[in-house]
């Protein structure tokens, strides 16, 4: 008789999933991480959109009942300014840089007839170069074109000069007018020296605009000034 060996069938079983390899993140984790790089790749490109151009900020005017202009609070600030080209002192006693109650060149800062060189700021955050701007000049910290179309620059043999409360300065245009301020622009060729001799003609009288210098003030107060002290006015 002959015995024959039988075979005891395999039992199958499931395959076990893969695992990652030592030191792999598994794929979910990876999820946080693309979400950051998006994020990062797109904040670089909003700085990139708003560092593009010619490197000179935008002029902000803001003008009230503009959406956002109540981000500047209103305030009554003085200061005194001037404007010399080429060793001559501009004039601004002239009716097409004159605001008057019934006629404002912008609300935010203008001069009046009887100190034209003492500005009226009426928005913080004015810059000088809005208050130029609302005259018909245009002014950076490189070039100031005037408003009869006439182009000054800065050259080898020329340039723009800033001097605020006794200091020179690379730049004004861009800088907030505060109350008694004394500022001087010029363009042309002259020595540190001539500078602040031109500086020293710029009037000192947004304090008493102000009312700050009372030792100053007129008895009976300012004559025929429409806009002082620092409440509201126009």
């Amino acid at each position: 008789m002959t015995l024959r060996a039988t075979r005891t069938p395999e039992t199958m079983t499931a395959a076990e999933p893969s695992r990652p390899p030592r030191g792999s993140l598994p794929p979910r984790a990876w999820l946080p991480i693309i979400v950051l790089l998006v994020a990062a790749v797109v904040a670089l490109a909003v700085l990139l959109v708003l560092n593009s151009g010619d490197g000179e900020p935008d002029v902000v005017v803001c003008e009230p009942g503009t959406p956002g202009c109540e981000l500047r609070q209103a305030v009554h600030w003085h200061a005194d300014f001037a404007l010399y080209i080429r060793g001559e002192r501009y004039d601004f006693n002239q009716e097409r840089f004159i605001s008057d109650e019934e006629d404002q060149l912008s609300e935010n800062v203008h001069i009046h007839g009887t100190r034209d060189s003492v500005v009226h700021v009426h928005r913080e955050g004015t810059t000088w170069r809005e208050f130029f701007d609302s005259l018909g000049f245009e002014l950076t910290d490189q070039c100031l074109t005037t408003p009869e179309g006439e182009q000054l620059c800065n050259s080898d043999t020329e340039r723009l000069s800033f001097v605020l409360n006794g200091v020179r300065l690379d730049g004004l245009a861009f800088q907030d007018i505060t109350d008694i301020d004394r500022a001087l622009i010029s363009f042309g060729s002259e020595s540190d020296e001539q500078l602040m001799e031109q500086y020293a003609q710029v009037t000192d009288e947004a304090c008493i605009v102000s009312l700050l210098c009372e030792e100053r003030i007129p008895e009976g107060g300012i004559e025929e000034e429409p806009c002082q002290g620092r409440g509201t006015c126009n």
